[in-house]
């Protein structure tokens, strides 16, 4: 019986991730073995990628999948798992095993999106991008229908070494602000580990002239990893125009945006939402081309 992710370090406190934090350890499902422990999947020379996305049956996500693995061969620097909040039995009944090249974390009730701060928001301008909009055009040519009212989960990119420690991590701003294949993932990596390279050196170098020992910064994983290194193989733009960040002071896990408290009833004061930023003209056509007069928009 699956029993979802389950911490084994206690308690931990639900936190936006950041360059040298340290992944707690937990047990996952996979679509074809419970309980497995994560720790098992970062003992590699090779860092992992942990990719957060929403439920695998979304257009978004089954497009990303997709693009990962028809380039998986690509990926040689690090390797990759996805996180999607999915019940296992769903995708082990349409996914082989042997056709899935990298791992699947099931999370079904969001349990690492809530503790890793996964941004979500409500509000369809500031999470919704023209790349977005395409891959929902071609899904509802197929019959796809989007919910009304729904919550839209941001995606998150985490870079982890082999002790757990974060090498990077980029909070999505739109549901497409992700890498697109693993292509792109390849040259987050190289980025990454080069600038890590390049840090440890520099450290070296002034441990050096203090009369240090040189080796101290050979140690230092979490060294800082200037955002422009990467910044470049991700897609933030929102409908918006802006940042598109769901939540700017805790990262929206919490609480969605715009979104009134749920532990307040209906007569209750609720919360006020922001208003909705004003929309561009490219993406209200845009909207238009994929909604029809219909449009789901604020």
């Amino acid at each position: 019986m699956n029993k979802g992710v389950l911490f084994s370090e206690v308690p931990f406190v639900p936190k936006k991730l950041q360059v040298g934090d340290r992944i707690p350890r937990f047990t996952y499902d996979s679509p074809y073995q419970p309980q497995l422990p994560f720790y098992d999947l970062l003992d590699d020379d090779r860092p992992l990628f942990v990719v957060f996305m929403r439920n695998f049956g979304h257009p978004i996500t089954r497009h990303y999948v997709m693009e990962y693995i028809q380039d998986k061969d690509k990926l040689t620097s690090a390797r990759l798992a996805c996180v999607v909040r999915t019940d296992p039995h769903v995708i082990a009944g349409a996914i082989p095993a042997e056709q899935m090249p990298f791992v699947l974390i099931c999370d079904a009730e969001g349990v690492l999106y809530e503790h890793f701060c996964v941004p979500q928001t409500t509000s369809w301008f500031r999470s919704h991008s023209l790349t977005a909009l395409r891959i929902l055009k071609e899904a509802r040519k197929m019959g796809y229908k989007a919910v009304e009212g729904e919550t839209y989960q941001l995606p998150l990119t985490l870079l982890l070494d082999r002790d757990g420690t974060v090498l990077m991590a980029h909070y999505g701003q739109s549901l497409t602000d992700l890498p697109e294949n693993c292509e792109a993932l390849e040259k987050v990596a190289r980025a990454v580990l080069e600038a890590r390279r390049r840090e440890a050196e520099k450290q070296q170098r002034r441990a050096a002239r203090r009369g240090e020992d040189p080796a101290q910064g050979e140690s230092d994983s979490g060294a800082e990893v200037p955002e422009e290194e990467y910044a470049g193989f991700f897609a933030p733009e929102t409908a918006d125009g802006g940042d598109g960040q769901a939540d700017p002071a805790a990262g929206g896990a919490q609480r969605p945006e715009n979104a009134a408290d749920p532990a307040l009833t209906s007569d209750s004061e609720a919360k006020t939402p922001d208003p909705a930023p004003a929309p561009r003209p490219d993406m209200m056509q845009a909207a238009e081309l994929l909604f029809g007069e219909e449009t789901d928009t604020p």
